[in-house]
Formats: structure tokens, sequence, C-alpha cells
């Protein structure tokens, strides 16, 4: 098993442009961790252009750096934005944290969300949500951490309307 790494050796740091060539493979790797790895429909383009070329940017970034010898590592994202409560007033989306399978166990994960919470933090949000995968073993780290389990204590349903539902709801939807 790897060590974890000392506070100092991991670096979190806001994303930049050049970075997303490295989230990017990382969102594939994702994907085929979440057995879909036809799922990402996005490229390095979009990303940069979402994320760095929009106003306001439809997307936030932070990446985790390890020294490796001569030069910085990009061994994590987590991509966040903000959303709105209707019942708590703004509020924070964790879309996607992850860490490469290398470097996962060593304390870079804790120090992704702990910064991705001190944004919700710092943005007056009051809360900060996020999804995860039934099966997926994390779902212990993020309970360690407080979180609750809405379809369990709540019996909240995450649903998605996509392609031609999305298109043909879309159709009737006039706004005068």
């Amino acid at each position: 098993m790897s060590t974890k790494y000392s506070d100092s050796e991991i670096r979190i740091r806001r994303a930049q442009k050049d970075d997303m060539n490295a989230v990017a493979e990382m969102i594939q790797e994702l994907a085929d961790f979440e057995k879909m790895s036809d799922g990402p429909k996005i490229s390095v383009k979009d990303l940069k252009r979402d994320g760095f070329e929009s106003q306001p940017p439809a997307f936030q970034c932070l990446v985790a750096e390890v020294s490796k010898g001569d030069s910085n590592v990009i061994v994590g994202y987590a991509l966040y934005f903000p959303i709105y409560s209707t019942w708590e007033g703004k509020s924070m989306m964790l879309e996607d944290i992850y860490v490469r399978t290398s470097e996962r166990r060593r304390g870079v994960g804790n120090k992704l969300f702990n910064a991705v919470a001190n944004e919700a933090k710092a943005s007056g949000s009051s809360r900060l949500d996020f999804h995860v995968l039934e099966w997926n073993d994390a779902r212990s780290f993020y309970e360690g951490k407080g979180a609750t389990n809405l379809t369990k204590s709540e019996q909240w349903c995450y649903y998605r309307l996509t392609g031609e539902s999305l298109q043909q709801a879309a159709l009737q939807g006039t706004i005068k």
C-alpha cells in the first residue's frame, strides 16, 4: 500500500485552461471506473470554452498536484458549480471528484474534497450536493465526512432528461 503524502507534498490549486488536457484524461478514467466508458461526450475544447472562455464560467475546477522528480503532476481534480436551493439559498454542486488510481489512499481525495467544501463555504453556500454510485466504496468516505444519503433518508430520486425526451419537452416549452 502507498504511503500518505504529507500536507506539503499535495498542492490543491485552481485549474488553469492548460490543465484541461489532464482533466479530460481523468474524466475518461472516471468514466472507465464507473463502467461507462462511452459516457463522456465533451472534448478538451469544450472544457476550455465552458470553464475559461464563458462568462460566467459553466464550472469551476480544482486540481491536485504532487511533485514527481523535477515536475509537478496533476493526480486529481474536482469540478463543481453553483446551484440554488429554494429552501436554503446558495448551494454548490460537486459534479466530479477523481484521483488517479495510483494516487488513491494517500490523502489527495481528502484534500480535494475539503478544498471544494471550503469553496462552497466561501461562496456563501449553505450546502454541498453530490452524487455517488451505490456500488462505489467511496460512499463510506463521504459518510465519514458527515454527508447524508438523501435517497435513504429523504427518499429523493435523481432524474435526468436527455436526447429525444429533452427535445420533445423543449419543443413544448415556449416562454412568452
